[in-house]
């Protein structure tokens, strides 16, 4: 099927045939979240459009995913095991990293909570919002092609030499992630213990001194000496504190 922007989702579609594809949205997690309280949607739940012109991040910030150039997808995620749920947005990440890695032959770092990087430049943002029936929608960015005016401190798969194929990469995403969540569903301990090795191994924060917004406003600088097992990041203070949320920057040392 041919969507708008002379798009198709084949491979996408081929993994996840109930995957909803828009032309336009202002936010792919508001959208998905708005059909969710009209009826409740089932977990796998998973929306992503070509046009995307006020999409939502950290501390409120918002930016247009045009087409062509970005990939913009929402998941609707239902768990038994809230208690662990934190670790989806680490576990997207993950998967996130895995696929820039393979696609680009380049060392792709998770920044502590939501960005995935290449050489220290920002590919892909997450972000996690629970719903009020407690659900929890993911929403996932990935820079296809680098746009014109974007920062210095941002990259693409393009860039990189990379796919840019919307499908391609959408395909990529759902085939890493999916099966990372069902090893969630089956088995959460093993499954956390295991992202936790992998997002430390491919840490682009741990040993770094940084400084921590926390939702509160307030600020903390501290070196990253470790994320534990319910996904916070440990800072050394020199007082040791884990956090759970918390935008972070990266200090030169």
């Amino acid at each position: 099927m041919r969507y708008g922007f002379g798009m198709e989702l084949r491979q996408s579609l081929a993994i996840l045939p109930d995957l909803v594809f828009l032309d336009s949205v202002d936010s792919t997690n508001l959208e998905l979240g708005r059909r969710n309280s009209i009826s409740a949607l089932p977990s796998l739940s998973v929306l992503t459009s070509a046009l995307q012109s006020a999409g939502q991040g950290r501390l409120g910030r918002t930016w247009v995913s045009e087409p062509e150039t970005s990939l913009s997808v929402s998941l609707l995620l239902r768990s038994e095991h809230r208690e662990h749920l934190a670790w989806a947005t680490l576990m997207a990440a993950a998967a996130v990293r895995q696929i820039v890695a393979a696609q680009t032959q380049r060392s792709a770092k998770v920044k502590w909570p939501n960005d995935v990087l290449v050489d220290g430049r920002k590919i892909s943002g997450i972000l996690a919002q629970l719903q009020s029936d407690g659900s929890l929608i993911l929403g996932v960015g990935i820079n296809l092609a680098t746009q014109v005016g974007a920062p210095d401190t941002a990259t693409s798969l393009g860039e990189l030499g990379g796919p840019k194929d919307f499908d391609s990469v959408l395909s990529h995403f759902l085939s890493a992630f999916l099966p990372r969540w069902g090893l969630f569903e089956a088995n959460p301990l093993a499954t956390v213990a295991k992202t936790r090795e992998e997002i430390k191994q491919h840490s682009a924060t741990l040993g770094l001194q940084v400084r921590a917004e926390l939702p509160s406003g307030e600020q903390v600088i501290g070196l990253a000496k470790d994320i534990d097992d319910r996904g916070q990041l440990v800072l050394s203070t020199p007082e040791e504190i884990a956090l759970s949320a918390a935008d972070v920057w990266h200090l030169r040392n």
